[in-house]
Formats: C-alpha cells, sequence, structure tokens
C-alpha cells in the first residue's frame, strides 16, 4: 500500500484472491495505477464500492478454484500449463512451447501477450477469460517437432548478426517482450517466424526483411542511419554533444528527449539523421522546427523546451 492508508498503488499485482468476506476488503479505500486486480467472484460487489483507476484488468476468481498468479514473462510446456481446480493468472507473457495436450487450468487470465502453437485453440479457447491483450497462434505442423523458441524480455539490444541464428534451426522461433532495439546490418535472417511484443526499434533497411517473419503487438519503429545512439532514460543533450559527433546519428529516445539551450536547427541537420522517440521531444524553440523535419517516428508529442510539462 501507499503512505496513505487503505490506498494501494503502483504495483503489477494485487492479489486479494485469498481473502473471505467483505469485511476485509473494506480495509482497502482506493486503488490506483495497478495492472492487475485478483479476487474472489463473491466480493465483485463490495470490490465494485471501491474507488479504481488506472487498473489494467480485473480478474475474478470462481468460488471452489484457487488463483495461481505469475508477473513476468512465463514459459511452459503444452504438457503443463496448469491443473483443473486452479485459475492462471499471468501479468506479463504467456509462452507455451508446444502442443496443448496435458491437463489444462480451469481458466487463464492473462494481462499481457499469449504465444501458443496453431492447433491449441480449441483447448485454450475453452479456458481463457478474464484477461486483457492479444493472443498468437504461431505456426506448427502436426507431427513435427515442436520448434525452438528463443526467448527475450526486458530491454534488450540485438546485432543484426544475432538475427542471423547461427546454429540454430530455419524453423526456430524469436520472441522479444519488452523493448528490443535491432543494431547494426542486418542480413540474412535465420528464424522462421519473429514476434515482439513491446516496442520493436530496427533500421529502416531491413524493414522490408524484417516484416515477411514478423508479428509485432505493440510499437514498430525504424530508424535511418548505421548509428544509433539508443538512450533508455529521459535524457538532455546540450550543444557540446552534437559539436562532438563526426557523422550524422539516429537519435533513439525510450524516454523524453530534452534538446538543450544553444542547440540550434543547424546543429540538428548536420549531426542528427532522425529522430525516434517513444516518449515527447522538448526543444528551444528555433529548434523545433528542425526536430520536426528529423522526427521519422514519434509517439509522444513536440514540445517548446520552456514550456509546460506533463
Amino acid at each position: 500500500m501507499s503512505d496513505e492508508q487503505g490506498v494501494v498503488e503502483g504495483r503489477a499485482v494485487l492479489d486479494l484472491s485469498h481473502l473471505t468476506s467483505a469485511d476485509e476488503l473494506a480495509a482497502i479505500t482506493r486503488i490506483s495505477a495497478v495492472g492487475a486486480v485478483v479476487l474472489p467472484e463473491a466480493l465483485a460487489g463490495a470490490y465494485a464500492g471501491i474507488p479504481v483507476s488506472e487498473v489494467g484488468a480485473t480478474v475474478f476468481v470462481p468460488d471452489g478454484l484457487r488463483a495461481r498468479v505469475h508477473v513476468g514473462t512465463m514459459v511452459v510446456g503444452g504438457d503443463a500449463v496448469g491443473s483443473a481446480g486452479e485459475v492462471l493468472v499471468v501479468v506479463g507473457v504467456l509462452l507455451i512451447t508446444g502442443p496443448v495436450t496435458g491437463e489444462m487450468p480451469s481458466r487463464i487470465s492473462v494481462v499481457g501477450s499469449v504465444f501458443a502453437p496453431s492447433g491449441s485453440e480449441a483447448a485454450l479457447g475453452r479456458v481463457f477469460g478474464g484477461g486483457v491483450g492479444t493472443i498468437t497462434y504461431y505456426r506448427y505442423e502436426e507431427g513435427r517437432s515442436a520448434p525452438h523458441i528463443k526467448m527475450l524480455s526486458g530491454q534488450v539490444r540485438l546485432t543484426g548478426a544475432a538475427l542471423a541464428n547461427h546454429g540454430g534451426d530455419p524453423s526456430d522461433i524469436l520472441v522479444a517482450a519488452g523493448q528490443a532495439v535491432i543494431t547494426g546490418e542486418v542480413g540474412t535472417i535465420g528464424y522462421a517466424q519473429i514476434f515482439a511484443a513491446g516496442q520493436l526499434i530496427a533500421p529502416v533497411a531491413a524493414q522490408a526483411e524484417l516484416e515477411s517473419r514478423l508479428d509485432a503487438q505493440g510499437q514498430t519503429l525504424w530508424y535511418r542511419s548505421a548509428d544509433p545512439r539508443v538512450l533508455h532514460d529521459d535524457v538532455e543533450l546540450g550543444p557540446d554533444y552534437f559539436r562532438l559527433l563526426d557523422h550524422p546519428v539516429s537519435l533513439i529516445a525510450l524516454g523524453d528527449l530534452t534538446i538543450g539551450a544553444g542547440v540550434t536547427a543547424e546543429l540538428l541537420r548536420d549531426n542528427v539523421a532522425d529522430i525516434v522517440a517513444l516518449g515527447d521531444v522538448y526543444a528551444p524553440a528555433g529548434a523545433v522546427p528542425a526536430v520536426q523535419v528529423l522526427a521519422t517516428d514519434l509517439y509522444g508529442r513536440i514540445r517548446v523546451a520552456d514550456g509546460p510539462r506533463g
């Protein structure tokens, strides 16, 4: 809970499935910024009386079932998804690596992304419920061994050479959950399928080759130069930064980017090939037009640096 008594905020999951009465739930006065709330179905009425904001999903556990909650990436075989009598709640990514043949949970609720082999649609469709997100079925040929799946999660930086999958099999699958940045020249791609859940940032020179194998859930951004500079946090770049560059670079901002005082439109044009940003870009008024031209992929806004923020 937060410092304010009875307030719960800033959690991936609030698991209340162990509560048995409305009196126990009454200790909570407000819920905010929570990925998922899990609670008994019998307490749905009492829960409705709690002020709630910015909650990704609410998962109700039917009477007689127990909840199993997982946060992050969960990788399971098709014969080990779960057992009857439980509700499987995943906040993140559920990756099923083979045909669904074993016992299944009574219900599966995923707040995020599900990847499962084709042919499992009927078995999974019977138990999916109460989740929020996407379900993707990757290609799988019955009678063949399940493809090898390489899973990447969090903030990942890959070279183009890594996509060649040296030592792997052409039927292999790559799943990237979170923020994946591909740098360097992309040649032959050694994966049959590539799934991205979150943000994928890659060179535009490889766009045609990647898109023929890519299934993206989230944002896909493309940069133009051969030298990307990846900025993971909110950052401010001043005039000296740009003066010290000896060739144009791609600025990739995963947070907010501030172009500092003294940076002119000419400095930007001479030293920046393009700007790719997931957050807002702040710049001096005189440099804003240059930022507008250079911002080839922008999910935030371009703002004057001395203007209001937020």
